[in-house]
């Protein structure tokens, strides 16, 4: 045996990830236990020396702690650097004795150690390796997290800048809009008033006028009062007739009355106030963009589901109005160029889960999906894609024939992209089966009846596995499971006393098979809101299905879903 490096091949293991762990993100330096090179811990899971920390927040000289890097992911709001959180698990690990290099430089390997010594070093070493590995895979969760926490902190901070400016602008709306409202009000109070008080000051013009009129013809009968004897006689019977017209003037404005005593009333009803304040109140809504959270898989279909975590932290929005989208693009969008990504949405409404159907065998394909509050708000962001690969093939009918000779015709024709059989021959009964072992346990397959003809004995609608022949003219055998035209079902080539509605054009069918222990299956056929269910043995190990018809007559016609 030659000689084996132990120390070197453990080496070539830990001095990868011990150099990622113990050295300062920032400035590269080996971090230690105590003093300026302790290590300080970020919410971004970056670990850094205390003295980078240091020199950092005296630089950025703010009221809170950010990631040196510049990472989004981690703001701290605090101030002494003795808060940030210490990397104890670290510490640990430093202290440790294998990790100190004195300790290290003394434990290189005897070149006469013994072949047991040899073997511990062997094994320590496949020990590391897979700590290695476990270190990796950590150190891969660490960065998916902290870009997880980076993208969420972004998407709040963009949150609340769309909410501030939205919330800005309505204020500023709000606000104009009752300036102009008070505005008009005011101009609307002035001309009451002066449409009011015209009426009165026009009559205190006249009344004016009339009272300027008596006071000089007092002061004028006054003087005549005063004048000679001859004077008051020439003077009188013109001062008389001035008197006259004066007190007729004053006598009709004194009983004009004017104008009417008024009011300007205005109506300020709180009850406007209120509806305001909860229209404000109701204004916009926090919501969490709707996660996938099922992607289960279905014969040439995923069925996909979302959902929205709202807890106590957001509005309790009414769900009456709310509106998903659900896009799909084939492939994998995190092995694409990001301008390489074209989505199609295949869903639009009110559900929180869609049936993509149509998809291609043994094909990827990525989902996302988005909600708006009403169908007359914004849509909002998109969630994370998920992708997930087909491997069941869709339901379809099978184009070959069973029969024996090689010559013979179809008697089935397919349609419908391999969904729709339909019998074109009444030469004998024949039996058509799905393209393969397609029937998933579990599931409900659906299968329509678009079209009738001349019912027969034989007529099927089922389930079948391997055990049936289907060169054989019925589906009267061990292994099938059917109902008949006449609604009768049949199981392993014999008939149930249980009865179905005979079968109509435009009859939908639901067949489901549960395993409800080893070998037995609880099925269920359902026509017309009307079900039997059935316990069916199958001896084989595996239990794999086809889906089958039988007919004889033309104008038979059956679409699976």
């Amino acid at each position: 045996m030659g000689h084996f490096n132990h120390d070197g091949r453990i080496q070539s293991v830990l001095s990868p990830v011990e150099a990622k762990l113990t050295e300062c993100a920032l400035c590269n330096e080996k971090l230690a236990s105590s003093d300026n090179k302790l290590p300080r811990i970020m919410l971004c899971c970056h670990v850094f020396c205390q003295e980078c920390i240091e020199k950092h927040v005296r630089v950025k000289e703010s009221s809170v702690i950010t990631c040196p890097l510049m990472c989004k992911a981690s703001i701290l709001a605090i101030q002494n650097i003795k808060d940030v959180k210490i990397h104890s698990p670290l510490i640990q690990l430093l202290k440790n004795e294998h990790y100190n290099s004195k300790s290290r430089k003394a434990s290189v390997a005897d070149k006469g150690m013994s072949t047991a010594a040899k073997q511990c070093k062997v094994e320590l070493f496949d020990t590391l390796a897979k700590v290695k590995r476990t270190c990796n895979q950590v150190d891969e969760k660490m960065g998916k997290n902290a870009y997880y926490v980076a993208k969420m902190t972004a998407n709040a901070s963009d949150t609340r800048r769309q909410l501030t400016a939205h919330f800005n602008k309505a204020r500023k709306a709000i606000i104009d809009a009752l300036d102009k409202r008070l505005e008009a009000l005011l101009a609307q109070v002035e001309a009451q008033e002066h449409r009011h008080i015209k009426p009165f000051l026009d009559q205190q013009e006249t009344l004016a006028t009339q009272l300027a009129s008596g006071i000089i013809i007092m002061e004028e009968g006054k003087l005549l009062l005063k004048s000679d004897d001859i004077e008051v006689l020439n003077n009188k019977a013109i001062l008389e007739k001035r008197i006259c017209e004066f007190l007729d003037l004053s006598l009709n404005s004194l009983n004009d009355q004017g104008g009417q005593l008024r009011s300007i009333l205005v109506n300020l009803n709180d009850r406007y106030l209120s509806s305001i304040l909860d229209a404000i109140q109701s204004h916009c809504f926090v919501s969490e963009i709707p996660v996938i959270v099922k992607m289960v898989e279905r014969p040439g279909a995923f069925y996909i589901e979302w959902s929205e975590h709202n807890d106590d932290t957001v509005d309790n929005i009414s769900q009456t109005e709310k509106e998903y989208q659900l896009q799909i693009y084939q492939g994998d969008v995190y092995e694409e160029t990001l301008n390489k990504v074209k989505y199609e949405t295949v869903y639009t409404g009110k559900f929180n889960y869609f049936v993509a159907r149509d998809l291609l065998s043994t094909a990827t394909y990525s989902f996302r999906v988005r909600s708006r509050i009403s169908p007359f708000s914004d849509w909002g962001m998109w969630s994370e894609p998920k992708a997930g690969r087909t491997a069941i093939p869709p339901h379809k009918w099978a184009l070959e024939n069973f029969r024996s000779d090689p010559d013979a015709k179809m008697e089935y024709e397919i349609s419908n992209d391999g969904r729709t059989a339909t019998r074109i021959s009444s030469e004998v009964a024949t039996i058509l089966r799905s393209s393969g072992t397609c029937y998933v346990l579990g599931e409900t397959i659906t299968l329509i009846v678009s079209g009738t003809g001349k019912p027969e004995s034989s007529d099927a609608i089922g389930l079948a596995n391997n055990r049936v022949d289907f060169v054989q003219r019925n589906l009267r055998q061990p292994g099938a499971i059917y109902i008949s035209s006449s609604g009768l079902i049949y199981k392993d080539g014999n008939a149930l006393k249980n009865k179905l509605p005979s079968l109509r054009r435009g009859n939908v069918i639901s067949i489901c098979a549960q395993e409800i222990m080893a070998k037995k299956l609880r099925v269920s056929f359902t026509v017309s809101d009307k079900q039997i269910t059935i316990e069916w043995y199958l001896p084989e190990p595996e239990i794999k299905l086809y889906f089958a018809i039988c007919f004889r007559h033309t104008g038979w016609s059956v679409t699976v879903e």
